[in-house]
Formats: C-alpha cells, structure tokens, sequence
C-alpha cells in the first residue's frame, strides 16, 4: 500500500514551483485514479497557529494525497498523522461516513529543557515547581511544558529564593540564580551574669550579649563564670531557625560527698529536700549543706557539711533507737499482746520502740481490742480502754435476719428484750385437753438466738445428704433425730462454727450448750416462739386460745381427708390432702411458719415423763443436754401435722415422744448469737 507525503514550509524557496508541480502531478493522479476508483477527501485546521508553520501531515493507512489543507484518499476510512517541531505528534482515524465536513486538530507543545545552577553550588538544595518537590541536588535540570512555572530554591544555609519563568514552546533555557546567605541572631542571658561567651573558639564578651550576622550551620558556644560548671551548646543557624533566645542558669561546681548510713531504709534529707540514698553524693562547692537522716523508730541525726573544690569528704550517720512509754490500762483486766507475743496483764507500762506496735487486749467472755500504736520518746502514751463484752459485741453487731448456707432464712430472737421471756410451759391441771405428759415447768430463757423462720426443705437436706432427692420444696420427713442434728454440725461446719454436737456411729457422745454452732430448738424455746412471742399473753393454740381454726392458719387433717384418715376437722379446707410446700400459709405472729401444722417437729430434749421439782426455775433448759442416759433414745417432737385434727394435737403445749423418724415429722434449726453464759 502507497504512503504519499506533503509538507507546508511556510517562507520556504521554490513554494511555489514545488506548490505547482504538485497540483500538476496531483491532477494527473488523480484523473488517473478516478477512472478505477472513488475519492473521499477531508479539509482540516490545525491549531495552535505555531504548530502550524512547520507542519507535516501523513496518509498511513490507504492511498491518498494531501494538498494544502485538503487529504484526497482511496477508500472509506484512512489515518491521518499530523507531525511539527516543538510539538508531539497526533494521529486521527477518519470515517468519511461520519466525517465532519472540516477537521480541527489540536497540538500539544513538548517539553521544553530547563537548567537552573546557583551561586554559590550546594550540595542538599531542595528544588520544588510551584510548591511541589520535585528534586534535591546542586543544579534543577528539567523538562518542563511550555508557559508559566515558579521555582523554589531552599537550602538551610541560605534565604529561599523564588524564580519565576515564562518556559516558551521549543526554546530551551538556562538561569543562574545567586543565593543570599542567612544571618544569624542570638540573644544571650544568665544567672548569674557577666559570663564569658565564646562562640566557635573566639571570645565574644560577657552575658547579657547580642551576637548578630551569624552565617549558616552549626556553632559552638561556651559560657564560663568563675566558681560556676561551664555552659556549652551547639546552635544551629538555618533558613528555618535564625534567630534565637538563651537564658542559662548556671550551677555551682560541685563536690563529692560520701554518705554511711546505719541502719539502711531510712530518710535522708539535704536542706530540708529528699535525697536519693546512693552514694557518693554531689554538692555545690563554697557554701554550707544540713543533712538530715531519719528513720521510724529512730532518733535523727543532722550533720553540716562545708564542701571545697575537688574535695572528697566522708561523714557517717549511726541512729539509735527511739523507746517511748506505753502505759496500758483496760476494764476488766485483760492480757496484752504485742505483736502477736504476750507481755503481761493490764494494768501495765511498757517501754516499745517508736515504730508502729500491734497491740491486742484479751480477756475472756469480752471482745478483743485491737490497736495500732506508735510510741515516742517526747510523749509517753496511754491507753485505757473498756472492753466490750462478746455478748454486748455481737447484740450490735445482729442483723434481724440473715440467710444461711443453702438457703436456710434465719430470724433474731433476744428474749431479754421481752418482759415474758420467764413464763409456765405445760398445761395447768382442769383443762380438758390436758395430757398426762404435758407437766407444768417455770422457765426463764435469757440467751439470745436465731431461728429457721421455716422447716428444714428437702432441697436444703438434700445438700447434706447427698443420697437425698432434691425433689421439692416440701418439708423434709422421715428422718431421725441423728440425722436432724447431723444437718446442723453439717450447717456449723459449712458456717465455721464449732459444731454443737458430738456423734459417734449414729449416736449423741456429747452436746456442749454454750456452742454457738447450729442445733435443734429447745422444747421451752420452742414453746416460747409458739404461745408467748408476740403475744399479749401466752396462748392455748398458735393463733390464740379458741380452738377454731382461722383461715390459712395451716396444714391440718381437713375436710380433703375426709375418708382417708381417721379423723378430720369439719368446715376447715387448707388446700393440700397431704404435705404443703414450707412457706404456702401466713406466718404467725412471730415472723415464723408452720409453727402449727404441715409437720411435727424434732426438738432437742430427750422425751422424759419425770415430773419436774416443784418450784424450780430452769433457766435455758435442754431436758437432759439431749443425751441418752437411761436407755431411753426417744425424743419430743412439738406441733401439729397435717395429720392432726384432734383440739388435743393442735394445742401448742402437745408433746409425743419419738424415737425414729414419720413421714408427718420434720425439723427446724436454731442457733445462740453467743453460746457461753450471758
């Protein structure tokens, strides 16, 4: 395929012999070709105007010829490149289908090369265009497009320096630019003044001073006054940081002090500030220093020290021990213990070190006190305390109610606080109800105790014996007397306490009344919850002294068991046939439930049918300590069931003794807020 070529050379010799020629030769090819084919053309217009004066334009692709302005080409579509110094070449695709009936073509100027060198030549010279960096060395060389450019010079050394040029299209350039050099200023102080200044090893004259006209980089600079550690400093001056303030504060030469201290780990103190206790020791030379040494328990030591120029002194510090009288008095008379070591028997004097002393106050039956105490040998101490007693302790210290392990909910009880924590238990002879076995006892409860506020639940027992179905939270029946009493060391235990019982193969060995361990209630303490707590006087029944039942009072044999028990009790519903959940009926007067029906309860005392002495007061009973001596393992149980419909079983004052566990007996716990005698 032909490539045909035409060149517009603007002032050129021979345009016009050459433009000739070409129509000529032109005009024959073209009438040439016309007989054989069919000629598309295209006219076009190049800008800019520059691009213009020098321009080549080429057919690559097809036959054709361009005249003037004019490309002739053979065919349906062509290539048209368009070529002129100073610019970059450009190509066009033309369909003559969709071809516009004129051309624009627009140049783009080339790069033009730009050298810039400066005076004085620096290696590290930033160079940026326009703001942005584009090189660091000693000259810009750069091809840049033609029209307007900034250039930025910046070295430390010497002020920026902005160029700005006007690059034109094809023409090359070359700039030397001369750089001004930074002038440095700074502003030198002291304390004290009149220090010699000497900057890069030539003295300058006595602070205060102002040292202008400092050339680029770096400058060394001393400061020196007589008595004083020298000042040295490197300043650096740059484009960026040319001016500059220092305001120095001279320290005194120091000397060497050396410091023994005995004993270690204490204070030492140099005019009056903490010292680090390391040594030796650094000190301004010429003029006097106190050093203090201390330590708790000690008496401190103060030593003036007088330090001369390259002098090493040494000075020792031996602190004797600091005693001070501590006279220690109690009520009652208490033992003493310091530091955990028994000293004696209050009253007393002791002679103590003056650090801090642990001391304890004991005596029996009262709280301990304990104090911290620091003696001295300026002011003896005194210490004089009353003791309070464990009783009176722990009465402050009672909450109304707390919940024990496994859930157990615990109620306060203080009969003291009550004017009839002496009362009668049994029943006096003529009441119709009266069993034989209910005799007639004066009672005088005095300690303080917490009570289960309901029975013991199968869930709860189930914690202990772990071979018992947690099934409910009904009241745990058929088990014995033992294993009540098993569940409360088991409970001590758990708590931390010391555990009230004494059993051996499934036998009480021994019981210890003054524990403070959990137990099962007395008969009197239970009697004493169930007809006088809350009441204005003691009553027959839980909730009064008639023998009709009022509603929701318990779980009784009630008109449900009709036909299935032997007796019931008419016109009475309780909504259960059988054992009740704890807690389904209203609590009594006392705060407590189930005191009456649901199930019977284990007590502690052993069931005895000996009359009492007539006239005796028992004070805290627990008929026979519980302990088996005759033979005889049967215990009391107190309270109806949900099996008791008789006037007799619902009285609060029926007692049975039992010696193995019912499916209509269970238990509730009790324990003494302080165990010993009150």
């Amino acid at each position: 395929m032909a490539t045909l070529e035409y060149k517009l050379k603007s002032g050129r010799k021979g345009f016009h012999t050459k433009l000739l020629l070409s129509v000529v030769a032109g005009s024959l090819l073209m009438t040439m070709l016309s007989v054989a084919f069919f000629v598309n053309s295209v006219s076009f217009r190049v800008e800019p105007s520059q691009a213009a004066n020098d321009l080549s334009v080429l057919v690559s692709d097809g036959i054709g010829v361009v005249l003037l302005n004019t490309a002739y080409v053979l065919g349906a579509q062509t290539v048209l490149v368009f070529q002129s110094p100073s610019f970059i070449s450009r190509q066009l695709e033309v369909d003559f289908k969709d071809a516009q009936h004129e051309l624009v073509v627009q140049m783009q100027a080339a790069a033009v090369k730009v050298v810039i060198t400066t005076e004085p030549p620096l290696a590290g010279t930033i160079w940026k265009i326009d703001g942005q960096y584009v090189a660091t060395g000693m000259q810009f060389v750069q091809e840049l497009k033609p029209g307007p450019a900034e250039i930025t010079i910046d070295n430390t050394l010497y002020h920026v320096e902005s160029v700005p040029l006007e690059v034109k299209i094809g023409v090359p350039s070359r700039h030397h630019i001369y750089l001004t050099s930074v002038a440095g200023i700074i502003d030198i102080r002291s304390e004290p003044a009149g220090a010699r200044v000497v900057m890069d090893g030539s003295e300058k004259g006595k602070t205060p001073l102002a040292i202008s006209n400092l050339a680029g980089g770096l400058h060394h600079l001393e400061l020196m006054i007589e008595g004083y550690q020298p000042i040295e400093e490197e300043i650096s001056v740059t484009s960026q940081s040319f001016q500059h303030l220092r305001d120095y504060r001279f320290q005194r030469i120091q000397s060497e002090l050396h410091v023994d201290l005995s004993p270690a780990g204490g204070e030492l103190l140099i005019n009056g500030v903490m010292a680090r206790l390391t040594s030796p020791l650094w000190l301004e030379v010429g003029q006097k220093h106190i050093l203090q040494y201390k330590k708790v328990g000690y008496l401190s030591q103060t030593r003036e020290v007088l330090l001369t120029t390259n002098e090493q002194t040494r000075i020792s510090f031996q602190l004797k021990e600091e005693i001070g009288e501590v006279e220690i008095r109690s009520r009652p008379s208490a033992d003493i213990f310091i530091n955990g070591k028994a000293v004696g028997v209050t009253p007393k004097t002791l002679r103590l070190q003056g650090v801090p002393q642990n001391l304890i106050l004991k005596s029996p039956g009262y709280r301990a006190v304990e104090l911290s105490v620091t003696p001295s040998s300026v002011l003896p101490l005194l210490i004089d305390e009353t003791l309070k007693s464990e009783l009176a302790a722990r009465l402050a210290e009672a909450k109304p109610e707390f919940t024990a392990t496994t859930g157990v909910q615990m109620k306060f009880f203080n009969p003291r606080v009550q004017a009839n924590h002496r009362f009668t238990m049994g029943t006096r002879l003529g009441d119709k109800f009266r069993q034989a076995n209910e005799f007639v006892r004066e009672v005088d409860l005095t300690k303080s105790f917490y009570v289960s506020i309901a029975e013991i639940n199968e869930q709860q027992f189930a914690a202990y014996k772990k071979t018992q179905a947690a099934a409910s939270k009904d009241p745990v029946r058929n088990v014995s007397w033992i294993d009540a009493v098993g569940f409360c060391n088991w409970m001590s235990r758990q708590s931390g306490l010391r555990p009230a019982y004494r059993i051996s193969n499934g036998r009480l060995i021994d019981f210890d009344p003054t524990s403070d361990g959990y137990r099962l209630l007395s008969e009197a303490e239970w009697e004493w919850l169930a007809r006088v707590v809350g009441r204005a006087q003691k009553t027959r029944f839980m909730w009064g002294n008639e023998p009709s039942i009022p509603k929701n009072s318990g779980n009784f044999a009630d008109e449900s068991v009709k036909g299935k028990m032997p007796k019931y009790i008419s016109r009475y519903r309780d909504g259960f046939v059988g054992v009740a959940p704890v807690k389904s009926f209203t609590a009594d007067v006392a705060g407590l439930y189930d005191m009456a029906g649901n199930v019977s309860e284990w007590v502690h005392d052993v069931y005895d049918l000996q009359p009492p002495v007539a006239g005796q007061v028992a004070v805290n009973p627990f008929g026979g300590q519980g302990l088996d001596v005759s033979g005889n393992d049967a215990r009391i149980i107190k309270g109806a069931s949900f099996r008791s419909a008789s006037t007799t079983q619902l009285r609060t004052a029926f007692r049975e003794g039992l010696s193995h566990g019912r499916d209509d007996v269970g238990f509730r716990i009790a324990r003494y807020l302080y165990g010993k005698e009150e």
